[in-house]
């Protein structure tokens, strides 16, 4: 079963105040907007269905993200451009 990312990240509260987030082992599949994610700096999201990461250009502070971790997804293309 197959799970979509964005309904999952609606149901996280404080956004805002997040630093660590952890989405793994969900089967998380599609896109979802995180613009609220403000002071995120560590994203742990391995064990899901992403194809690609095109929706982390939604973060609004990308340059403070120390780790991340996407192993075991099904990643077809990264663009680190």
């Amino acid at each position: 079963m197959t799970n979509n990312f964005q309904t999952h990240i609606n149901q996280i509260t404080k956004k805002a105040k997040i630093k660590y987030l952890d989405i793994s082992n969900r089967d998380l599949t599609g896109e979802a907007n995180l613009s609220e994610f403000a002071t995120l700096v560590s994203l742990n999201s391995y064990n899901n269905k992403f194809e690609d990461l095109a929706w982390l250009e939604t973060l609004p502070n990308k340059d403070k993200l120390k780790k991340l971790n996407f192993f075991g997804n099904q990643l077809k293309e990264i663009d680190f451009a």
